[in-house]
């Protein structure tokens, strides 16, 4: 096991210990939830929702597994140090907060890959890599694994993908 020794390698699990804690809580499933950004209620929301629509589906107890990448992210990304403050705090605040998560249904574990924004094909690397310690389903939000804009792009140079009144 490695040891970065930064106060957050309690937040690095192997796959067995993942799969230990899935079996502890009861899992009957496990889906997965990526972020490379602190968690905001939207998230929660996305979280909360698909594990509702698991038990819809007849499963009795969905565990979430909140999985923050670990590994290399651009520079101006959120660091993972404040991600993963954060999203301790969301499972602080339970589901009595409208941007909380149960700590009773969810583990949270850093996943050491590193996000190299490749869109759609890189999600699905995403979704397997975590199917290999214990995931059965991925949560995806919007633009997942995209860039912000292109410089590359002919007619609109610094697009903002992420403003809230593109497209």
């Amino acid at each position: 096991r490695i040891r970065y020794n930064d106060g957050l390698d309690k937040w690095r699990k192997t796959t067995t210990e993942l799969m230990g804690e899935f079996e502890e809580k009861g899992a009957d499933t496990v889906y997965a939830f990526q972020t490379r950004n602190p968690t905001h209620a939207g998230h929660a929301y996305l979280m909360r929702s698909a594990g509702e629509d698991l038990k819809k589906k007849g499963y009795q107890k969905p565990v979430l597994w909140l999985s923050p990448l670990g590994g290399w992210t651009k520079e101006d990304d959120v660091p993972l140090d404040v991600r993963v403050k954060q999203h301790e705090e969301v499972l602080a605040a339970g589901t009595s907060h409208p941007g909380g998560l149960d700590p009773d249904t969810t583990v949270m574990a850093i996943w050491p890959a590193p996000m190299v924004y490749a869109g759609p094909t890189e999600v699905e690397f995403h979704a397997k890599s975590r199917r290999s310690a214990g995931a059965s389903f991925f949560v995806v939000g919007r633009d997942p694994a995209g860039m912000k804009g292109s410089m590359e792009a002919v007619a609109h140079k610094d697009d903002d993908l992420y403003n809230g009144d593109h497209g």
